[in-house]
């Protein structure tokens, strides 16, 4: 299947992100409303400042998604296609378990079913939001297992068009908040903490517990006014993000945003929710949720929800 520029950016836009440009620490801290105890734990030698650019440059979420491809776990997933009367017009069902055979992995499905009208005669998915949920999260044949952020990287060099877009789909996911350069209209609007956006957000940290972790959870969200009028709704793109570092080692435990934008080349409202969890020392993903509507110009509109449940990890 052929894949459009505009449907692609748009799903890369709700799942993963380039390297963003470097904002002033004084400038970010300005703009954080923090939260009483986040205030008495600064008293108590917190370094804010040093939790804001881990908050930029953490590394964690990416290697939790590579993990998903290195250690043996089991998985099983739900896809689910609606109409918009939020009819349900085509589902897809799986579960599997990747498994090691020396340096190499596999993931193999153990059993699968499918309803209603999701591929075409010729085997091929009808949604590209199906598409690429098929080729990330359930690969075909054996590869080299390597969790390493350094392999990741220098194998994502090179390739296609198509392959770029999909590169830029993982990373969004699993870092979102950094500008997308080469996405026109919206891609800087996605720097979160770049000078030009922090006036269109509100910023806080604060003390939360999540999946059996006690956290700092950072919160972004769009603000609904601005020097007293309200705020333009095309001014930003990441309407919420909250994410949660565990409090002792940094990693990120959970990340749930939002994004939305309306325009005659990019129409989309995506959530999407990631939560992890520590299995002998490394961070592994337990839960995934993508809920998409995005329309897409001279084609039918895609509104797809799916799901990801991994457990039982094998690490070593």
């Amino acid at each position: 299947m052929r894949w459009g520029v505009a449907p692609v950016v748009a799903l890369c836009l709700a799942l993963f992100p380039q390297k963003q440009a470097h904002a002033q620490t004084d400038t970010i801290t300005n703009v954080y409303q923090l939260a009483d105890l986040v205030i008495h734990g600064r008293a108590e030698g917190l370094d804010l400042e040093g939790f804001m650019r881990q908050v930029k440059e953490d590394t964690s979420f990416l290697h939790a998604f590579l993990n998903m491809r290195y250690f043996p776990h089991a998985v099983k997933s739900g896809l689910l296609v609606r109409n918009k009367g939020e009819k349900e017009t085509a589902n897809m069902y799986r579960q599997g378990r990747l498994v090691r055979t020396g340096p190499n992995a596999e993931l193999r499905v153990d059993s699968t079913s499918e309803t209603g009208k999701l591929r075409s005669r010729n085997g091929d998915m009808r949604y590209i939001t199906a598409e690429l949920y098929d080729d990330l999260f359930w690969p075909t044949g054996q590869w080299r297992a390597d969790n390493s952020i350094a392999s990741y990287e220098q194998g994502q060099r090179g390739g296609g068009r198509i392959e770029k877009y999909k590169d830029q789909l993982k990373k969004f996911m699993f870092n979102p908040g950094q500008e997308i350069a080469n996405v026109p209209f919206i891609g800087d609007k996605l720097a979160l903490f770049d000078p030009t956006m922090t006036p269109y957000y509100d910023y806080t940290i604060g003390t939360s517990f999540r999946n059996g972790h006690t956290c700092w959870q950072f919160s972004a969200v769009a603000k609904d006014s601005l020097n007293g009028k309200r705020a333009d709704d095309d001014a930003t793109v990441i309407k919420t993000m909250h994410t949660w570092f565990d409090q002792s080692s940094m990693q990120v435990i959970a990340r749930e945003y939002r994004i939305l934008n309306a325009s005659m080349i990019l129409d989309f409202d995506i959530s999407i929710l990631v939560d992890n969890t520590v299995v002998a020392g490394e961070l592994v993903p337990t839960f995934i949720r993508y809920d998409g509507d995005w329309d897409i110009p001279f084609k039918k509109r895609e509104l797809v929800r799916f799901w990801l449940a991994m457990k039982d990890w094998k690490v070593e």
